[in-house]
């Protein structure tokens, strides 16, 4: 027994020396090890939580990044609510004078850029042609317009740059890869708040490449997918649906046409299509969260009694030539609904051939595509009877009046009326036919 306890006191002198003489190392040793570990913990965690890989469809240069990119970085003298009305954004306040010509903006205090330095009114730098911009003091800018112009407070919306894109919002760019003057990828960091993930954005023509795109690794999530395909049968994706009422899809008509150039065969054509298989319903070109919306409108619902005597009836008043075929041209992403209209025309006895092409047309019959709506009512540049931009070449002198007189309103109560009335009108006539609004997915990887 004295021998093992002789064993015992010899070990305990062995080790405490050893412990005198070696502590330090020991403890340096356990710090190290403590810090490997956390370090390990966080790069991981950071590799796996702390960066958004996000891929998009689209071709976008510096400029022209898409709005969900460019509020993330920045913000514009307002803000657009929901239903289209306006909020302060930089400015906290504005009045507009001289009838709708004259735009003064003041700038809220304390607001500064990414570079630390005050938002000063001298920083305000939109590139308007037109326009004349007045600098009054640091806090306190004008722009004078040529003539009134109502949605100019919404144009002011658009998110603001120094040089090098520096900006005023909770995330800055940290480098930008481009191929030529097309965005290939992006990465946003966040400025202030570090517990924010850092934001890669990679950019790819097609869903088709998207869709490889995620298959390989190369993002975590894919945003706005019209067509998720074989992904929808994937395991331990999460998939998103989200309906955007700031789009509808329609069939535009060239009203050049000899044919289409008849209302009676337009809306023959816009009552023989079974709109109920898409949700939700689109009425007209307003966006249904806009304070301008009126659903009060021709909704032209299924009636192929009433289609056949429309496309039967005389054209004024006298003997016409049937349309009896017709062309539809569309893109590759909706030709399943190209197919629908296609059966759907052809019970009405009008042979229709789909056309399906990768770039807008400079000529068409019919044109079955996807329009993004204006957060403003205005919509002068998509109907007026001037505008390049009105594909269907529709003329009326009653459409042309209300666009004029709608821009120039200020009054909002005054431009609802305005914008109910020419939302009536342009359904009667029937220049486009209004579907559904778009279901857009949003797929990301558990």
């Amino acid at each position: 027994m004295k021998r093992f306890f002789k064993k015992i006191r010899f070990y305990n002198h062995l080790y405490w020396a050893f412990w005198q003489k070696r502590k330090k190392v020991i403890f340096l040793g356990f710090i190290i090890g403590i810090a490997t570990f956390f370090l390990i913990y966080n790069l991981f965690n950071f590799s796996s939580k702390k960066v958004q890989k996000i891929g998009l469809v689209g071709k976008y240069t510096v400029q022209e990044l898409p709005w969900e990119i460019q509020k993330l970085v920045s913000e514009g003298l307002t803000e657009i609510n929901q239903d289209g009305s306006v909020k302060p954004g930089l400015a906290e306040s504005w009045e507009i004078k001289n009838g709708g010509k004259e735009y003064w903006f003041k700038i809220k205090d304390n607001i500064f850029w990414q570079d630390k330095t005050p938002v000063t009114s001298a920083d305000i730098n939109f590139k308007f042609s037109d326009v004349a911009i007045t600098i009054i003091d640091k806090k306190t800018i004008k722009f004078q317009l040529k003539e009134p112009f109502s949605p100019f407070i919404s144009v002011v919306a658009k998110p603001l740059f120094k040089k090098g894109l520096i900006g005023t919002g909770e995330y800055r760019f940290k480098s930008i890869q481009k191929n030529g003057q097309i965005v290939e990828k992006l990465v946003l960091v966040p400025v202030n708040d570090k517990k924010k993930p850092t934001i890669i954005f990679r950019f790819y023509n097609t869903e088709e490449e998207a869709r490889i795109g995620f298959k390989l690794g190369e993002v975590d999530t894919l945003k706005e997918i019209v067509r998720p395909e074989e992904l929808l049968q994937w395991k331990n994706l999460q998939i998103s649906p989200q309906v955007k009422l700031n789009r509808f899809v329609a069939i535009f008509f060239n009203t050049n046409d000899p044919y289409l150039g008849d209302k009676a065969n337009r809306q023959a054509l816009a009552y023989a299509i079974q709109k109920e298989r898409w949700e939700p319903r689109a009425l007209n070109p307003i966006n249904p969260s806009s304070w301008a919306y009126n659903q009060d409108v021709k909704h032209y619902d299924f009636n192929q009694e009433n289609a056949k005597k429309l496309l039967a009836s005389k054209s004024n008043g006298e003997e016409k030539e049937p349309l009896k075929e017709i062309e539809l041209t569309t893109f590759s992403s909706l030709l399943t609904v190209a197919e629908e209209i296609k059966k759907d025309w052809e019970n009405l006895g009008v042979t229709t051939k789909i056309r399906v092409v990768s770039v807008l047309p400079d000529d068409f019959q019919a044109l079955l595509a996807t329009q993004e709506i204006p957060s403003d009512p205005d919509q002068y540049l998509f109907w007026h009877s001037t505008q390049p931009t009105n594909i269907t070449h529709y003329k009326s002198p009653k459409i042309d009046k209300l666009l004029e007189d709608g821009r120039k309103e200020q009054d909002q109560e005054k431009r609802k009326v305005l914008y109910h009335d020419f939302q009536k009108s342009l359904v009667e006539e029937s220049p486009a036919i209004f579907l559904f609004h778009p279901t857009v997915y949003t797929i990301t990887k558990k």
